[in-house]
């Protein structure tokens, strides 16, 4: 509790020194009330805290928690620390500067704007191997307890931060750190009839394992989600996160700037998430009258899913490429486009109807039929 009446001491007298009035509480000028802030705020305990969560095959741990009272309200960010014991101890620096000895926890990636939240069980594994120090598997126990509280800054004020109270869940750690994630995820919305169609995102591989980073094509109305199941709305699902690029577990849904065909990026640890709006696809090179400086464009079919289109095309080189830029592009085997492939040959001169389905990466497909 020493920790506690220090951080108490230290935020009134911050909060004295740079919030004091000028000449009234107005409305437009409110002051920070320090007789009802709170120096510790509730982590609610989890309904699953003694069951283990086995972090090589969660996607999230998910928590919630009270606001603090700061006697008006106040916009607020929160994230989260943990900890291999109940005691939290910060960094001890020696007179010059120098840390004599390293924080016993860790600051977890992430940050919310709600009372409410899921971590990455990514992220926790990799917090529990750093703090543990493992330097073979053989030295990771079957399961262990682990200690999280939660950390609330002031948006706009330099106000040191408050602290929660702790909370213990039991975990199975996984030596391999990035093992947690599953090879897709779904986005699902008003895109299709009744919430009725998943579209898969696949994760990319590093190591030969999912590193929750993942990237799916398709076309948005204007609202949708994410999710972790193609047939189900099984726990967990991901939605807005208080502010545009940013995820929550079980929050609201995620509005589309404008109905267009996007690139879907998410990154599952971090809990972000990037659209990219696809305004054209065209095929590209010497197989087609623009060469490689000028393209030739297709069209969106929503009943088909495809960019489409007919043109006439030499026996030569080709690509499919987005926005006229090289940044989206496919080439390599027209049954599984990959980004920045092969040069595709067109093996007949002809005038062709192509078809372009492009959907996640392993699944990108064209078809040309010679008319």
């Amino acid at each position: 509790m020493k920790l506690k009446y220090f951080l108490s001491s230290l935020f009134i007298a911050v909060a004295a020194m740079t919030m004091t009035s000028c000449d009234s509480d107005r409305d437009d000028n409110p002051i920070l009330d320090t007789s009802n802030m709170t120096t510790e705020f509730k982590l609610n305990t989890p309904a699953y805290a003694n069951q283990l969560i086995d972090l090589a095959t969660s996607n999230t741990v998910n928590f919630t928690w009270s606001q603090p009272n700061y006697g008006m309200t106040l916009a607020t960010i929160y994230s989260f620390q943990l900890a291999l014991s109940e005691d939290f101890k910060d960094a001890v620096i020696d007179a010059e500067g120098n840390e004599t000895t390293p924080a016993n926890y860790a600051d977890l990636s992430g940050s919310f704007v709600t009372v409410s939240g899921g971590i990455g069980a990514s992220a926790i594994n990799r917090a529990i191997v750093g703090l543990a120090g493992w330097q073979e598997e053989s030295e990771v126990p079957a399961s262990m307890p682990v200690y999280l509280r939660c950390k609330a800054v002031l948006a706009d004020n330099n106000v040191p931060a408050v602290y929660s109270n702790v909370v213990k869940i039991n975990v199975v750690p996984s030596f391999k750190v990035s093992t947690s994630f599953a090879e897709f995820i779904y986005q699902i919305g008003d895109d299709s009839e009744g919430w009725s169609i998943a579209h898969p995102l696949r994760s990319a591989v590093v190591d030969d394992v999912f590193n929750g980073i993942y990237t799916g094509f398709t076309y948005l109305n204007t609202e949708f989600k994410f999710r972790s199941h193609q047939d189900s709305w099984d726990a967990p699902d991901w939605g807005y996160g208080g502010e545009e690029g940013k995820l929550e577990a079980q929050a609201g849904n995620i509005t589309v700037p404008k109905p267009a065909f996007y690139k879907m990026e998410v990154n599952m640890e971090e809990l972000t998430y990037k659209l990219t709006p696809i305004a054209s696809i065209g095929v590209v090179g010497p197989a087609q009258a623009g060469g490689w400086d000028g393209d030739t464009d297709l069209t969106y079919n929503p009943e088909t899913g495809a960019w489409e289109g007919e043109m006439t095309l030499a026996a030569d080189e080709m690509k499919f490429r987005a926005n006229d830029a090289w940044d989206i592009n496919w080439g390599g085997s027209l049954d599984n486009l990959t980004q920045d492939g092969a040069n595709i040959m067109v093996d007949a001169a002809g005038n062709y109807k192509i078809q372009l389905f492009v959907t996640y990466e392993g699944a990108h497909r064209a078809v040309l039929t010679k008319l």
